[in-house]
C-alpha cells in the first residue's frame, strides 16, 4: 500500500536539499524566521515544523514558512532526539523532514523530544480538517483520525468506522481517546513505520469493538 497516499499528507513546496559550503553563510540574521505558529509561552515547548539539516557535526532547521536556518541544540536526555535523527537516516546531505518539541530562542532552536519525522526532504502540507492526533498501522493497513469529537477509522479492506467520544482522557503522558467500545491510546515511544519512511515519538494501541488489538504509531495534529 502507498502510505503517502494512504495517510493523506500533502506535500508542499521543496527547501533547498543541501548547505551551502560555508558555515558562516547558513547562520540565522535577522530578522529570526519564527518556527511557531501563533504565540509561545516563554520556556513553554511547542511543535516546530520544519526541514532539518546536518553540516559539519552541527544541526540546522529550516522553517517551513521561511528559508532561512536556525541552529539546533539538543537539550533532551543524552541528547536522545539527534541520536534518534541520525538513527533514522539524518547525515549530511540527507535532509529529514522534521515535527519536534522545542522552543526558540533568538535564532536558537532548543529541541527536546520528537512528534512526526518523515524521510522527504519537504516540508508537508496542513490538514483542511481540524485534528488533534493521527495514528497509523505499522504495515500501513489503518488509520485513525482524532478531531471534532469523532475518531474515524479506516482499515485496508473494510468501511470507514466512526466512533463518537467525549472528553479525551489523559494519564499523565498517556492518552486514550474512544467511545463505544473502540478506543485509541497514545504514549511517549520512539516508533517506525515498517516500510522505513515515518518515526513518531509516539505508540498507539487501537483497541476495536471486536476485541482485536491493532499497533501503530502516532503524532499530534
Amino acid at each position: 500500500m502507498n502510505t503517502q497516499k494512504f495517510v493523506g499528507l500533502a506535500l508542499g513546496l521543496g527547501l533547498a536539499a543541501a548547505l551551502p559550503s560555508h558555515a558562516q553563510q547558513i547562520l540565522p540574521s535577522p530578522p529570526i524566521p519564527p518556527v511557531f505558529e501563533g504565540q509561545q509561552e516563554p520556556g513553554e515547548p511547542k511543535i516546530g515544523k520544519g526541514l532539518m539539516l546536518a553540516h559539519e557535526g552541527r544541526y540546522f532547521m529550516t522553517p517551513c514558512r521561511d528559508r532561512s536556518y536556525l541552529n539546533v541544540e539538543d537539550v533532551s536526555t543524552e541528547q536522545a532526539v539527534i541520536g534518534a535523527l541520525k538513527d533514522f537516516g539524518l547525515a549530511p546531505g540527507r535532509n529529514l523532514y522534521v515535527e519536534l518539541l522545542a522552543v526558540q530562542r533568538g535564532g536558537l532552536l532548543e529541541v527536546s523530544g520528537i512528534n512526526f519525522v518523515h524521510t522527504t526532504a519537504r516540508c508537508l502540507g496542513d490538514t483542511e480538517h481540524a485534528e488533534i492526533w493521527r495514528a497509523v498501522g505499522l504495515q500501513s493497513d489503518w488509520e485513525a483520525v482524532v478531531g471534532g469529537g469523532t475518531l474515524l477509522i479506516h482499515r485496508a479492506g473494510e468501511p470507514e468506522s466512526r466512533v463518537l467520544y467525549g472528553e479525551a482522557e489523559r494519564d499523565g503522558e498517556r492518552h486514550r481517546i474512544g467511545g463505544a467500545g473502540t478506543t485509541l491510546e497514545v504514549e511517549p515511544g520512539i516508533c517506525r513505520l515498517e516500510d522505513g519512511s515515518t518515526m513518531t515519538g509516539w505508540k498507539a494501541s487501537l483497541r476495536l469493538r471486536t476485541g482485536e488489538t491493532l499497533q501503530g504509531c502516532a503524532w499530534e495534529r
